[in-house]
């Protein structure tokens, strides 16, 4: 089952209905600077998120110095690049906002200050980062995922929303950042969408779906986290974003795949293609890779070698396939493993994406390559391009195309 939402992003200062705009990419520290982000605007993405730190700005009491981030602003724009800023952690100069009403409004006050700074630019606010865990909310309490954490989350929202709000009446706020797509995190955001939390003015609800196995096993986490806003709360077609994922090449990092330690970086690039291909099939507005560079595994880009990851060979062959493309519809084949990707474009030209899933999420080791027949309604001419872009062929037999399938997704053009 493939999950849909019919809305669009209210106010977002980008169109988020077809390909490259849907892509972004997680930047940290470093990364803030012209080279890194002209590697970027060269990939093709259109999105980057680097969290903007409370404890950076307010450093002394009631005074804003937006400086240090003036001109990673500036750089984005220059570049046409939309960003995604976290308002996030704690200010020594204050109690605990995720806990104290002196300190959340203390916060709410920075968040104010912010999008009051920032009016007008292309960026979308995200209120804190993965606030269901003790990781980034505290130690306090009844810990991860705690009915007490959704109603702490509830009163920030509730304090930073309307302030930014009126410093900037155009801004977009994501709420969410859900840490985890799994059973103790439905329950959270079951706690949350019950108290409600969609109506706190926040505009859209964003998830980092770590605890999946696969990109595979989104479907239905989010058809769950989708049921639940339909049982608890008023918006039904609630907007959805993927603001952090990535999947790592480093055994036994959060999100890895599994599989023989020497492919792992093939295997990342299989699944970064195929999470944006999931995500596209279930309405996730925008999906962030997590990240572009860094030293946990997730990096596109080796900054100390300057080299591409295959991840990123994938990627920027990803938006240069399907540049202009939207998700049309799922071709259904015999196996419910395989997964044939359909995209249109506004002339009517058709695309598919298409590969192979293992039977076992946390072992790519055990996909298993084999041919299907595809229908397709034209005659051709058809072309085919690899993960990486390499140009093949297909053969056409009666009123359909043979395919090999493998986990990595290639790309069949059906017309121009």
């Amino acid at each position: 089952m493939l999950c849909a939402a019919s809305t669009t992003l209210a106010g977002a200062p980008v169109d988020f209905s077809t390909i490259p705009q849907s892509c972004g990419v997680q930047v940290k520290g470093k990364e803030m600077g012209p080279e890194s982000l002209d590697l970027i605007k060269e990939l093709g993405v259109k999105v980057v998120r680097r969290g903007l730190l409370w404890e950076g700005v307010e450093k002394s009491t009631g005074n804003y110095d937006f400086s240090d981030y003036d001109e990673f602003f500036k750089l984005c724009k220059e570049r046409g690049l939309t960003i995604i800023a976290p308002l996030a952690f704690k200010n020594k100069l204050y109690p605990d906002p995720t806990q104290d009403e002196r300190g959340r409004q203390a916060f709410a006050k920075f968040c104010g200050a912010a999008a009051g700074h920032y009016r007008g630019e292309t960026v979308i606010w995200e209120i804190w980062n993965e606030p269901n865990v003790q990781t980034f909310w505290g130690k306090h309490g009844k810990g991860h995922n705690s009915d007490q954490y959704a109603d702490e989350y509830i009163a920030m929202l509730n304090a930073c929303v309307p302030l930014m709000r009126k410093a900037d009446p155009r801004c977009t706020i994501l709420g969410g950042a859900v840490s985890g797509l799994w059973e103790e995190s439905f329950k959270w955001m079951d706690f949350c969408f019950q108290k409600g939390i969609l109506k706190t003015g926040i505009d859209a609800w964003s998830v980092h779906p770590y605890s999946t196995a696969s990109p595979e096993s989104y479907i239905d986490a989010y058809a769950r986290m989708r049921a639940s806003m339909k049982q608890y709360a008023a918006k039904t077609n609630v907007i959805v974003i993927n603001s952090e994922r990535g999947f790592p090449v480093k055994k036994g990092a959060e999100g890895y795949s599994g599989g023989s330690e020497n492919k792992v970086y093939e295997y990342q690039a299989w699944q970064l293609v195929r999470q944006f291909m999931i995500d596209q099939s279930c309405d996730i507005k925008l999906t962030s890779w997590y990240e572009w560079g860094g030293t946990e595994g997730f990096a596109l880009y080796n900054a100390k070698e300057k080299i591409k990851n295959p991840a990123y060979n994938a990627y920027k062959v990803m938006i240069d396939q399907l540049t202009g493309y939207h998700f049309d519809k799922r071709i259904k084949l015999t196996s419910d493993l395989d997964y044939v990707m359909q995209f249109v474009n506004r002339n009517g030209a058709v695309k598919l994406v298409a590969w192979t899933a293992s039977s076992e999420p946390k072992n790519l080791d055990a996909t298993v390559p084999h041919e299907v027949t595809l229908p397709v309604a034209t005659s051709g001419p058809f072309e085919t391009f690899s993960i990486y872009g390499e140009k093949g062929s297909v053969a056409v037999k009666d009123k359909g195309i043979v395919v090999n399938l493998t986990g990595a997704p290639q790309y069949i053009s059906l017309r121009r």
